[in-house]
């Protein structure tokens, strides 16, 4: 880890010389880039004592922001905040010193109109989680008589999931038939993981990079029966999106898209899928075989 981030560092020096975007103009870089995201680690969360004032701001896009800085010459703010209220903030862009960025956002037509996509700034798989109490062997498919690799394989067990998240697409794109309903529970990883640890359910289904997440941050203590298989299913994208009413909303575009490109291109950008990148214990070493 010493040696990556070593490199990382002795590359940035070699970015520092070369002309990858257009050059900084006071007028352009007078003001910082206000972005918000939802808590979502270990992209972006909130570390500290429960008084704001003790609270920072942390994660994998703040480090990786730093880079984009180097590149651009821009200065980045986060703010953690509920995602309707990011949405809101960026698309009501009125003035320097609002939300020009919101973060974590996958690909829709209805936003497309509002917002400028940037990215993906980053890609994340799904697996299944389920207690190895309950089915030691794996989640055996109906199908195809071996550990299920495809969410449409699910429809048969019972899912537990969390009260907020949207699970419309299974049965819109995985053929799920109605009658099959998500357990959800509003207590977060911890109230869904505790659920289907104590056999409320057979299976939670979620990207594995968020649980691991969850857990450096302090809000998941995984039960110890907890397994977890990966799925085959195509990586979700995840993007940043600039406000279109901000004057600078073309620049920014071309200056983040290009500086992104490269530093992704050259390895700099933090990769989550890295498995190096997760504190090891018994559990995350477990789930970092789900990235």
């Amino acid at each position: 880890m010493v040696k990556k981030m070593a490199y990382r560092r002795k590359l940035i020096l070699v970015l520092l010389g070369m002309t990858l975007v257009l050059p900084i103009t006071k007028s352009f870089a007078a003001s910082p880039v206000l972005i918000c995201g939802e808590s979502l680690p270990p992209f972006l969360y909130e570390l500290g004592e429960d008084s704001q004032e003790t609270r920072h701001v942390t994660g994998i896009h703040v480090g990786n922001f730093r880079l984009l800085t180097e590149l651009t010459g821009l200065e980045f703010a986060f703010s953690v905040l509920p995602w309707k209220r990011c949405l809101y903030y960026v698309d009501n862009y009125s003035k320097p010193g609002d939300y020009e960025i919101a973060l974590d956002a996958t690909f829709n037509t209805e936003r497309a109109e509002k917002f400028h996509y940037v990215g993906p700034l980053y890609t994340i798989g799904t697996a299944v989680f389920y207690s190895r109490h309950r089915f030691p062997d794996g989640p055996i498919s109906k199908k195809t008589g071996r550990v299920i690799s495809w969410i449409n394989e699910m429809q048969h067990f019972s899912i537990c999931g969390m009260l907020g998240w949207n699970y419309e697409g299974y049965y819109s794109r995985h053929g799920f038939p109605r009658s099959v309903k998500v357990i959800r529970t509003p207590a977060g990883y911890q109230g869904m993981f505790s659920m289907l640890s104590k056999g409320r359910c057979d299976l939670v289904e979620t990207q594995s990079a968020l649980v691991l997440g969850a857990m450096m941050a302090g809000e998941l203590e995984m039960p110890k029966d907890i397994a977890c298989s990966k799925l085959n299913e195509v990586p979700q994208k995840f993007y940043m999106m600039v406000a279109k009413k901000s004057p600078r909303a073309e620049a920014l575009v071309t200056r983040l898209s290009k500086a992104l490109k490269h530093l992704q291109d050259t390895q700099q950008f933090i990769n989550v899928n890295d498995k190096e990148f997760f504190p090891a214990s018994e559990s995350s070493t477990m789930i970092t075989k789900c990235l």
